[in-house]
């Protein structure tokens, strides 16, 4: 898109209320839908996400073994060396409050609230997982709600390939700057059910009363509204369920008449918003996701790691040599017997002749010393791109100063720093959606 253009640069589309009708919601649904799923953004990103998880999984592309190819995986050492340098400090929750008895009883609660629910959350597993997804897929997500069965707040990280984005949306601190977000979700037909007791036999219908069939279907949500969708049915349509709005409760006043006054919502936030967090790093505000990646900008050096170690497994095995055998004291039935019996260890019997006139043993020259010189390049640049060189002895091997070894461990540190002030940021809004949720 144009970013200097004036007037209408998006689909045009209509604002979500709870007044529009069903049929205007599905309406509204699949113009989303589309937008998603037309944009460049998705298919760009698709790609890359794509190309990240396979080379993490270590599912290189090789013609000559594609079913488990050579690979020397430095990515996959780099991403997991990575993670626990970013993820090493635990997020603790920081309350301040009016510095007078009852304010400090109230933050010394309120923290000590926020730090059992950490725990209970697994918070810090979470922000770990968060931050993988970021590495591979280029955002990470978590999603803030509240656990009917458990009674409880609930934390969730969600693999963004599940969402239904605007691709005209920026993410700023976290926040998503968009106006949807829709979001698949998936359920049995019985708790869909549940969940939705006046849509019982829509439900029924579409699995034939088979209720212990899985149904997915999806979840819009705008900041100030939220709605599920299955088909081309609306279940149901609500307002934003995690918002305290303002309204009237009932009191007596001193002579026992019974009144009615407003009463005013509390809330953690000055508006409402939608229960999703975000984790970008590499973004340019050119959409909802980071414009390259870790990992992108390592395929290529992974590529010429993989090609440098196949060069030297293959010299490896012809170090053993070929067999040249001599048709003037063998035939071709002889020859495939005493080349298996050489190849197990057996002697051969040459009836006429010098020996090395009949047989002769091959031996591949020795490659040159800057194959393996480059090979140790490429995987020591590959590790100071990721900024783990100096947490691994390999990366540091090649430092003979404990100065060098210093220098090396304190660049490390100042990437990791960068990136750990964004997810710094992700706890935050955890810990502040925490107090909105109590």
């Amino acid at each position: 898109m144009n970013e200097n253009v004036e007037g209408v640069v998006s689909v045009e589309m209509s604002e979500l209320t709870l007044d529009l009708s069903d049929q205007e919601l599905i309406s509204l649904k699949k113009k989303w839908e589309k937008t998603w799923e037309s944009s460049d953004l998705k298919s760009s990103v698709n790609k890359m996400q794509d190309e990240n998880e396979k080379y993490w999984k270590g599912e290189q592309f090789d013609d000559e073994n594609p079913k488990r190819p050579l690979a020397d995986n430095i990515i996959f050492e780099a991403v997991e060396t990575f993670l626990p340098i970013l993820t090493r400090q635990k997020p603790e929750p920081i309350v301040e409050a009016n510095n007078t008895k009852d304010g400090n009883s109230l933050a010394y609660k309120v923290q000590k609230m926020l730090v059992y629910q950490s725990d209970r959350l697994r918070m810090k597993l979470k922000i770990q997982k968060l931050t993988r997804f970021w590495m591979l897929y280029l955002l990470g997500v978590v999603k803030v709600g509240w656990n009917e069965l458990e009674n409880d707040i609930e934390l969730v990280v969600l693999r963004p390939q599940k969402l239904i984005l605007d691709p005209e949306a920026t993410i700023d601190d976290g926040v998503y700057r968009g106006e949807y977000i829709g979001e698949y979700r998936k359920d049995f037909a019985k708790d869909l059910i549940k969940r939705f007791p006046k849509k019982e036999k829509y439900i029924r219908d579409l699995v034939n009363d088979k209720l212990g069939t899985h149904v997915q279907y999806i979840e819009w949500w705008t900041n100030e509204y939220v709605f599920w969708t299955l088909k081309d049915e609306v279940l149901l349509k609500a307002k934003n369920p995690h918002w305290n709005y303002d309204g009237k409760e009932k009191t007596v006043d001193e002579y026992g008449n019974e009144l009615e006054i407003e009463k005013k919502g509390n809330n953690r936030f000055s508006t409402p918003k939608k229960p999703y967090i975000f984790l970008t790093v590499y973004d340019l505000n050119l959409g909802p996701f980071d414009s390259t990646s870790i990992i992108q900008q390592n395929l290529a050096l992974q590529d010429l790691i993989n090609k440098r170690l196949k060069q030297i497994d293959k010299n490896a095995d012809n170090t053993n040599g070929g067999l040249l055998i001599s048709g003037d004291h063998f035939d071709k039935e002889q020859a495939a017997q005493v080349a298996e019996g050489l190849r197990s260890g057996k002697p051969a019997w040459v009836p006429k002749g010098r020996v090395g006139d009949a047989i002769n043993r091959t031996i591949a020259p020795p490659l040159p010393n800057f194959i393996y010189q480059s090979l140790q390049d490429y995987r020591g640049e590959l590790r100071n791109i990721f900024g783990v060189r100096g947490a691994s002895p390999q990366g540091i091997l090649n430092e003979e100063t404990v100065r060098g070894k210093i220098l090396i461990k304190g660049q490390d540190g100042d990437r990791a720093t960068t990136i750990t002030a964004y997810i710094e940021q992700i706890a935050d809004e955890i810990y502040n959606w925490m107090v909105q949720l109590m």
